[in-house]
């Protein structure tokens, strides 16, 4: 029977200020996130839905959060990965796992050619080449950052990544803040699209300024926003595994559990000891989608009150270039800071991608592959830092906006699987944890509800995308 080592003086007071200390994964998290889904997904949410679909933003952090949570609570209990579980669901051994790591694993190079390539678009406008020849091509600058990217990706330590990437986050935040409240929002209109669910709808406008946009439906659109807002299993896997770095719980045990599962002490001291280990996780997960929730609200409401009234939407070239608005309205000379805040945030999100996928393969194929589990990190990185680059940059080069590129793998990885994480969560913790550390109730129905809205929204969304290929 497994014991819990004893938790450290912080953990063991608790409080706010004493389990600060173990926000540092979730910083990669958010960071990696905050590139895309709020600096062009909810500003572009805004901008064509006013404040009518906050509510589904807001909603759709707390239901990543609920489905992260919930894992890096498992791992943290019985120091196994939860894919490592689903290997024996009912079925043919593996079989979901295989769904779930193919599903993916084929997202990553989707999200590695439309983020530099959005990268690309911002530094043509950042430097005014918009009609030069080559220089103003932004697959060649997207081509360049992300070789800059993979390069970095090989040399840097675990350590440096969640130190600049929580650096970044933090004057990120406060910048955007700042901005949101000098726009005097309608902040009532913004408190009923939180709190009133409406279903999306094109305004007039839309159809006849970007006949493109309206092209596309809005359960597709959406769909989008839901699966880049918070990111998706492409990271969470990943970053399930960056827990093995922190030790935390029965983190630090080896060996394999076998079909039953890890066999925990269920006696009072051990209980304890165990719920006390679980502040580390909420701490880590609660801040870094406290993050996520607080960026999205800031980048909705100001594209609902600076560019939706003026009916300018981010699109093309412009996906980043016409929320400057956002910061130069305190004073022109923002532009800069803008420029160089959001630049930093998207190359951060793409160096973090990296680091994040190479654990997300290792995670998702060591229960059905003896070679993976084996592998250690530094000998998996090149192969799958050279799959997301060269499939990364040919997807790129074969033409089509940002937008569409990152839709199958928003609509697949971020909100269909996300949704099966949840429902798998429930039977997971169900089957393999002793009564004593199973959730709550509460957290069990936000899981179950979690996952149904998701699960259902992806399917629709991923309907919608097929037939609009046919």
């Amino acid at each position: 029977m497994e014991q819990y080592p004893e938790p450290s003086a912080e953990l063991n007071r608790g409080g706010l200020v004493a389990v600060l200390k173990y926000f540092g994964p979730g910083a990669i998290i958010a960071s990696v996130t905050i590139g895309s889904g709020e600096t062009v997904f909810a500003s572009r949410g805004g901008a064509l839905f006013g404040y009518a679909l906050l509510w589904c933003f807001v909603g759709g952090g707390v239901m990543k959060f609920v489905q992260v949570y919930t894992a890096a609570r498992f791992i943290t209990l019985t120091g196994e990965h939860p894919i490592e579980r689903w290997r024996y669901l009912p079925g043919p051994e593996g079989w979901v796992v295989w769904l779930l790591s193919g599903l993916t694993i084929l997202c990553f190079p989707l999200w590695l050619s439309g983020l530099p390539m959005m990268l690309g678009g911002l530094t043509v406008w950042i430097g005014g080449l918009q009609g030069v020849p080559v220089w103003g091509d932004e697959r060649l600058w997207g081509t360049l950052f992300a070789g800059a990217a993979i390069a970095l990706t090989m040399v840097q330590s675990y350590g440096t990544l969640e130190r600049m990437q929580t650096i970044i986050v933090g004057v990120l935040l406060s910048m955007i803040l700042l901005a949101t409240f000098a726009s005097q929002p309608d902040w009532l209109a913004a408190l009923y699209g939180t709190i009133v669910p409406t279903l999306p709808a094109y305004a007039p406008w839309v159809a006849e300024r970007f006949p493109a946009i309206a092209a596309r439906s809005p359960w597709i659109e959406l769909g989008t926003y839901l699966g880049a807002i918070g990111g998706g299993t492409q990271d969470y896997f990943g970053y399930i595994g960056m827990l093995r770095e922190k030790a935390w719980g029965l983190l630090g045990r080896t060996g394999d559990a076998g079909r039953e599962g890890v066999a925990i002490a269920t006696d009072d001291a051990n209980v304890a000891r165990g719920r006390r280990w679980l502040r580390a996780p909420l701490a880590d997960t609660g801040g870094s989608f406290l993050l996520v929730v607080l960026f999205t609200l800031a980048f909705m409401i100001l594209g609902a009150s600076l560019l939706h009234p003026r009916e300018v939407v981010p699109a093309g070239l412009q996906l980043l270039s016409v929320q400057a608005e956002f910061l130069t309205l305190l004073h022109p000379q923002l532009l800069y800071l803008y420029q160089f805040g959001v630049f930093t945030a998207f190359f951060g999100t793409i160096m973090g991608a990296y680091e994040l996928y190479v654990r997300t393969t290792h995670e998702c194929l060591r229960p059905v592959s003896q070679k993976i589990r084996a592998m250690p990190l530094a000998q998996l990185r090149p192969w799958v830092v050279g799959y997301c680059g060269v499939a990364g940059i040919a997807i790129m080069w074969s033409g089509g906006n940002p937008i569409d590129i990152v839709t199958p793998a928003a609509l697949f990885g971020g909100v269909l699987t996300c949704g099966i994480w949840c429902l798998l969560m429930v039977w997971t913790d169900h089957r393999f944890l002793p009564p004593s550390l199973r959730m709550g109730w509460l957290l069990r129905l936000m899981n179950i509800g979690s996952g149904l809205f998701l699960t259902g929204w992806g399917i629709r969304g991923v309907a919608d995308f097929i037939a609009g290929l046919s």
